[in-house]
């Protein structure tokens, strides 16, 4: 399967992204969009604790397999 660039924004809750196109970076998940911050949420696959806010022009990698 090819690798796939999109804006964060363009994904829907729920689906998952990787920063880079790499085997070895870690998948994150998008959440939902915080209004005051202007920003979307995402948090990592395997530590739903680590949290972080993404612009939403970001791009990422999707249409990987793991």
């Amino acid at each position: 399967m090819t690798m796939i660039i999109k804006k964060i924004k363009d994904l829907k809750k729920g689906e998952y992204f990787r920063l880079k196109d790499s085997d070895s970076a870690p998948v994150w998940i998008r959440g939902e969009y915080v209004r005051e911050e202007k920003k979307y949420s995402a948090y990592k696959f395997d530590d739903i604790n680590h949290e972080r806010l993404f612009a939403p022009g970001k791009e990422v990698v999707i249409g990987f397999e793991f």
